[in-house]
């Protein structure tokens, strides 16, 4: 693969990340799991340790993916409770769709993007993102499109890669992303080494976490935060309604 161009522009980025996603939905679940040494679970944790459970809670999962946040949320709604899981990918959503039927799991899916949600206002009490921040591209539309599906007082959560501050962390870490990720791939298949040069190249041109709270801000959203989490590898931020 020559050098890898990635689009800024929303509508040409949304194509392009659906393509890169496209045919790697079987092995992604256990890749995530083996090239972050198994942190992906605990970053997770540590998200849905920011929502309250209780009754009648309603959940939005943006970029769903395969569902490895979608799911574990319906276990935080309540017997009333709602949990929907979005993604712009067909081939990401099949195995999360298939779950679903098969565990009998009361949760639903959307084909959508993130930056045109297809819901009306104020509707949800909290919405999530995991690992995907970088794939979104236009990150002002969706963070316009959560204040104005989430009711007030909710909560817009996120966690995501990010490059360390730490100089010598942060070489460490490219290098692993940058040149490792490909070897890993390739030995997969040639999707999984288009995805993983994309995912490496798009962790190197991440937004670093204080920017992406200065965005939530500027959208409205009060009491932003964030942690960097794992050496700094990783932020997890929000922001309120």
């Amino acid at each position: 693969m020559g050098r890898l161009e990635i689009p800024t522009g929303f509508v040409e980025k949304a194509r392009f990340v659906r393509v890169i996603f496209t045919d790697v939905e079987r092995e992604y679940d256990v890749l995530l799991g083996l090239l972050t040494f198994g942190m992906s679970w605990v970053w997770r944790r540590r998200l849905l340790s920011k929502i309250t459970r209780r009754e009648s809670l309603r959940v939005l999962d943006l970029a769903c993916g395969s569902g490895l946040i979608t799911f574990p949320l319906h276990r935080l709604v309540g017997m009333n409770g709602l949990v929907v899981g979005l993604d712009p990918s067909i081939s990401m959503l099949q195995p999360a769709v298939r779950r679903k039927h098969e565990g009998r799991i009361p949760v639903e899916f959307v084909r959508a993007v993130g930056e045109f949600i297809p819901f009306r206002d104020n509707v949800f009490d909290y919405e999530t993102v995991g690992l995907a921040m970088r794939n979104f591209g236009d990150k002002k539309a969706v963070f316009r499109e959560a204040h104005r599906t989430l009711i007030d007082a909710g909560w817009f959560l996120s966690f995501d890669f990010v490059l360390p501050r730490n100089s010598l962390i942060r070489k460490l870490y490219l290098f692993y992303v940058m040149k490792m990720f490909p070897i890993f791939g390739k030995r997969v298949s040639d999707n999984w080494y288009r995805t993983f040069v994309y995912l490496g190249k798009s962790i190197e041109l991440s937004s670093p976490p204080n920017a992406v709270c200065k965005m939530l801000s500027d959208s409205s959203f009060r009491s932003t935060f964030f942690d960097e989490i794992t050496l700094g590898v990783v932020a997890l931020l929000g922001g309120q309604k």
